[in-house]
This record gives C-alpha cells, structure tokens and sequence, in this order.
C-alpha cells in the first residue's frame, strides 16, 4: 500500500531550501573555523616575530657593546690626539645607536617584557653613563684618566655583557617555543578541517539523499503508481486525500482523489443507465411476446 502522509506541511520548494540552507550553515561553520584559524595563526606569528625581534635587539647590543669596548681600548692606546679623537668619534657613534636601540626596544615592548628587561636597561644605562664619561675625559685630554675610568668598569661590563647573552638565550629559547608552538597548531589544524569537511560532506551527503529519497522521490513514486492504477479502473489503491497536507505531492494526491471519486461516480452512473436500458428491454420484450 501507499504510506499515508498526514501533518505534512513544506512543500518540495521549502525542503530543497532546507537542503541550501544546511549547506550555507555548514559554509558558515568551515568559514568560521578558518577565521579563527587565520586569527589564532597571525597571533602567534606575531609572537613569533617579537620573539626574532628581541632575539635579534640582543645580540645587536651585545655587539654594540663589543664595538664600545674596542673603541675604548683604542682610546687608551692612540698614540697621539687625531688617532684619539678617532677612536673618541666611533664609541660616540656606538653609545648613539645602543641609547637608539634601547629606546627602541622598551618602546615596543609589553609591561610584561619590560620587567624581564629592566636589569639589561639598568645596566646598559649604568654602561652608558661610564663610556660617555669615558668621552669626556679622553676629550680633555686625559687619556690617562679615560683609560683608569674604562678599566674600574671592567667587572661590570662583563656582567652586563653575560646579562645579555643570557637574555639572548631565554629570547632564543622563546623564537624556538614560538615556532613549535606554531608548527604543532598548523598540523592540529589541518587535521581539524580535514575531518570537518569529511564529516560535514557525509552529513550533508546523508541529508541530502534521505530529503530526497523520503520527501520527494517516494512521494512521486507512490502518487505515479497510484495515478496508473486509478487509470486502469484500479480503485482499491489507497489514495492521499488529506487536506491539511500543502506540499506539492499533496495537491497531486487531492486532485487525484477527485478525479477517483468522478471516475467511480461516473462508473456508478454509467452501471445504473445500463441495468435501466436492460430493464426497459426486457419489458419490451415481454410486451411483444
């Protein structure tokens, strides 16, 4: 027999857009993810680029500051004032870029940096404030005094200098964290859209066949096979009457059941005109005999 499909109220039209719908919300769903996967991405590219920034800030002022010493020990060294004042004009030009890089570096930095930073910044302002005293005292024309004032702060460079490879290593530590971090969050995230896409197509896949299959190739099916057998005389077939159903197929099965009904009125008629033209024959025929 042919399923009854009583209640049903969307029409093939609204199922279909049903189906876009879900489609769209599944689009919604991949783009949404992908947005977040771009924004979680350029956060931790962003990590990743302070982290090669300060890296990078402190070996060029571990650098600096090696240039400095240098230039002062050409200062204690120079043989006569033009080779001094040589000497003088280069720590001056290191000791402008370190003051450069350091504005820098706090500039750019977070409260959080900045507090890992503050014993570099004391020291490179400590540091700062002896070669420039250094400067002056070369600049009279002490050499002497230029060279006593560098050498007393030699104990404390180096610790300022073993301050900043240490630093360095803890920044290089975090650029290697970083790209980790950001390598595993690339894979972890391709795996997430791979599995989303495949569960979202065999869900939608699924969908899709089970809305057509249950609400409109079924449908057409019962209401075509209905459609033969009433054609042929067959009125035993159920027939889908209901008025509260507005789909499409419903309409079918309304129209249908009227064209029954006239068919079996028509039929009916049709039966009673025959037994009454047989009637009046037969008394015809009594009459005459």
């Amino acid at each position: 027999g042919i399923a009854p499909r009583k209640g049903i109220c969307m029409s093939i039209r609204a199922r279909i857009m049903a189906l876009v719908a879900c489609f769209a919300l599944m689009a919604l769903v991949v783009t949404g993810l992908g947005l977040a996967t771009i924004s979680d991405y350029n956060r931790m590219m962003k990590d990743y680029g302070r982290a090669y920034e300060n890296a990078w800030r402190g070996e060029r002022l571990n650098h600096l500051v090696s240039n400095v010493v240098m230039e002062s020990r050409g200062v204690y060294i120079a043989r006569n004032r033009e080779e001094m004042d040589t000497f003088v004009t280069g720590l001056a030009t290191n000791l402008d870029e370190i003051d450069d890089l350091i504005k820098t570096w706090k500039a750019d930095s977070s409260p959080q940096e900045l507090r890992g930073l503050q014993p570099i910044l004391n020291d490179t302002q400590t540091f700062l404030t002896v070669r420039r005293d250094l400067i002056r005292l070369a600049t009279d024309g002490d050499q002497k005094g230029a060279e006593t004032r560098g050498v007393a702060s030699r104990d404390d460079r180096i610790a300022f200098q073993n301050e900043i490879e240490r630093q360095v290593d803890d920044l290089r530590a975090k650029l290697a964290s970083a790209k980790a971090k950001a390598d595993s969050y690339n894979r972890r995230r391709a795996g997430e859209f791979l599995a989303t896409a495949l569960v979202g197509i065999a869900l939608m896949l699924g969908l899709s066949l089970w809305i057509v299959a249950h609400f409109i190739t079924r449908p057409l099916h019962d209401v075509a096979s209905a459609i033969i057998k009433t054609s042929k005389g067959d009125y035993d077939t159920p027939i889908d009457d209901s008025l509260d159903a507005q789909d499409e197929v419903s309409h079918v099965w309304q129209a249908l059941a009227v064209l029954k009904a006239r068919a079996q009125e028509a039929e009916r008629l049709a039966a009673a005109k025959a037994e009454a033209e047989h009637r009046e024959e037969m008394k015809l025929r009594e009459i005459l005999l």
